[in-house]
């Protein structure tokens, strides 16, 4: 039965893989938007640094702070599904998603697997970026084997808990015409609150105490701290415990939302 879920999900990802490599450019795309937004960030960083003739800031020094920045760059790329979320809208819009009530399949994981799939290049990609990483810069990520298997654990938790997130607001086109409007403010949002472009270390206390409480950390910074050595080894476990609790809360929460959703759902647009 298991064996069975899985290999019609992991079918949709090879035939996905497929139509990916007959677009090897977006990956190199992607590729040079984390490159240039790293310039940016460098120049400005090092502007900053600079001015206020300091060595460290908020506890980072600038070669930390730019590692940080590289890795977050790549991990807010990887658990990006915001293009393909506007493909699941229309289909709730225009009636397509008439095919998946009539088959044995699953809208939730069916696009999960297309969104994995269509991100494979950019897997492939950062990930041999990663590797080689700790050989061009050493002593500053990936310093030991705890940091690996902590940035990879939590990277698909990131993943999966930015997709869960995503599917919640792609229910709403159920009630609302135009839900598009409401993932661009969340991916702004995101951006900012989630570590993506500084270390969520350097928010006002305030407001970290908010976002600790939400699965926000688990999006961007906390993959990118294990990867760096930032957290401590014997705390693996309880985020781990908390990151897989926010995922199913945020999986059933989006089915709660889309069995409501399919009730009133007329199976046409335009």
């Amino acid at each position: 039965m298991i064996r069975t879920w899985l290999n019609k999900y992991f079918a949709v990802i090879k035939v996905t893989w497929v139509q990916t490599l007959e677009y090897r450019a977006n990956a190199l795309v992607g590729i040079f938007a984390i490159l240039s937004g790293l310039l940016i960030e460098y120049v400005l960083w090092k502007r900053i640094f600079l001015t206020r003739n300091v060595e460290i800031i908020n506890g980072f020094t600038f070669d930390q702070l730019i590692v940080y920045i590289f890795f977050a760059l790549m991990v807010g790329q990887l658990k990006s599904s915001w293009i393909n979320s506007f493909e699941m809208i229309e289909s709730i819009r225009l009636g397509e998603l008439n095919k998946y009530l009539i088959r044995p399949i699953s809208f939730f994981f069916y696009n999960l697997s297309l969104f994995i799939g269509y991100n494979s290049l950019y897997f492939i990609c950062y990930g041999t970026m990663s590797i080689a990483f700790p050989f061009l810069f050493p002593g500053l990520a990936f310093q030991t084997i705890y940091s690996i298997i902590g940035f990879i654990t939590f990277l698909i938790l990131s993943i999966f808990i930015s997709y869960g997130i995503y599917f919640m607001m792609i229910c709403t086109a159920f009630w609302f015409g135009e839900a598009r409007s409401l993932l661009v403010a969340y991916n702004l949002a995101n951006i900012v609150l989630s570590g993506q472009l500084i270390p969520l270390k350097m928010f006002p206390e305030k407001l970290l105490n908010v976002i600790e409480y939400t699965p926000i950390p688990y999006l961007v910074d906390i993959p990118v701290r294990f990867a760096l050595g930032y957290i401590d080894p014997t705390l693996f476990f309880e985020k781990l415990q908390h990151g897989i609790t926010w995922a199913i809360i945020i999986t059933i929460i989006g089915h709660i939302i889309y069995s409501f959703g399919i009730k009133r759902y007329e199976g046409f647009g335009g």
